[in-house]
């Protein structure tokens, strides 16, 4: 157990978009596993009030005030949430031996910003994240793999008599789930077009939030609206249920970092179905635990392999069997137990002077940042200012387009 040890946190989102999705109940123990540290500051330019809330004390931070921040509350370890702004404030504005840790969760490189460079260590959700990480981070040896975790107590399969309210609300003997926000990584629309190669008795449940109108004007142009209901949100625990209703998930996303959501759905014995591509593909295997789709922009492919999950009961006696032991590994607790561990192995690294930064060097990165953040803004004003005729004729002699 680690005593008498400050962590200050900087997730991507305010705190209230977290709790509004219905994840407050689980929190706390995702800042702090196992309660490991005895106190833990989330320090947030989105956040507009100080305050103690969820086992935290939460103090609105602009990036330019976070070194402060650091020294005058005693921070030990620094942790950004997401390859892209907090990674940028975490990296950008560190103390010099106080660890730096980033967790990237996407494999979207948009989402992962050069300053992810200057991380002292990188949790990855996924190999495939790593991957993507270590275009970047040029340190392998620091980037550990930190999977999502669920809660077996919550996401646990419901037996028939309990979902009769959702059989009155859904009358189709067929129901395909899809669970996700309404953005094109989710390949919603392929899903939509896949219903009109099914028979009338299937039918879609689209849960996520997102603007939903498009979706609806698809499914009508596909002669399917009558069949597919959009649900904004619904309450974590309440999405327990929907996987235990549904005769399969599918949720054939273009990408992903790691993807919650099977994991949920697979303990909820739920026949997932998605696309065979990393990270989905490195813990689902297809026909043993879950259906894998290789050509998953194709709504006639998708559409069979939906067709075979509902109706094969022999297949999905099978894939039932393996389900829920097969996300056993991502057990809250399990993942509590080696997110502390990395914590622990950090503080060791950091008491051996492994985060201090010689003089000589620390005065190299001032130059090179300071360079750096010139010649951004040099090409920022060149953007506005420079005739796009000249741009065209100087272009091939910059490594960055202007």
């Amino acid at each position: 157990m680690i005593k008498k040890l400050r962590l200050a946190v900087i997730p991507s989102d305010p705190l209230d978009a977290y709790k509004d999705a219905g994840y407050a109940s689980w929190l706390e123990g995702y800042y702090n596993p196992l309660h490991c540290f005895n106190d833990v500051y989330l320090l947030s330019p989105l956040e507009k009030k100080e305050r103690r809330e969820l086992g935290m004390k939460v103090i609105p931070t602009q990036p330019r005030e976070l070194k402060r921040r650091i020294r005058e509350l005693g921070i030990h370890l620094v942790r950004g949430y997401g390859g892209y702004w907090a990674c940028d404030m975490a990296c950008n504005h560190r103390v010099d031996g106080v660890p730096v840790i980033v967790s990237v969760h996407d494999t979207n490189p948009k989402l992962l910003y050069n300053s992810v460079k200057r991380a002292d260590v990188v949790f990855c959700t996924s190999n495939a994240v790593k991957r993507l990480v270590l275009t970047k981070f040029k340190h392998p040896e620091k980037a550990w793999i930190l999977p999502n975790r669920i809660d077996l107590g919550i996401m646990r399969p419901y037996p028939k008599d309990a979902l009769v309210d959702l059989d009155s609300k859904y009358p189709l003997k067929y129901k395909i789930l899809h669970v996700g926000r309404k953005s094109v990584q989710k390949n919603l629309d392929t899903v939509i077009r896949a219903v009109k190669y099914l028979q009338p008795e299937y039918g879609l449940l689209a849960i996520g939030k997102g603007e939903t109108e498009g979706y609806v004007q698809l499914a009508k142009r596909e002669g399917v609206i009558d069949r597919c209901y959009f649900i904004q949100n619904i309450e974590n625990r309440e999405l327990a249920r929907y996987y235990s209703f549904s005769d399969c998930m599918c949720t054939p996303s273009r990408w992903e970092g790691f993807g919650i959501v099977f994991i949920e759905a697979l303990a909820c014995e739920a026949i997932v179905i998605t696309s065979d591509i990393a990270p989905m593909n490195e813990f689902i295997g297809h026909v043993e635990n879950g259906l894998l789709v290789e050509d998953y922009e194709n709504p006639k492919a998708l559409a069979n392999m939906i067709k075979l999950a509902c109706e094969d009961k022999e297949l999905r006696n099978s894939i039932k069997r393996k389900t829920r032991k097969s996300v056993e590994r991502f057990e809250k607790n399990k993942i509590d137990e080696l997110e502390a561990s990395y914590y622990e192995r950090i503080l060791e690294m950091k008491g051996k002077g492994y985060f201090t930064i010689p003089l000589w060097k620390r005065e190299t990165l001032l130059a090179e940042n300071s360079v750096s953040e010139a010649r951004a803004k040099f090409m920022r004003i060149s953007r506005r200012l420079v005739p796009n005729s000249v741009k065209d004729k100087i272009r091939p002699f910059l490594k960055s387009e202007l």
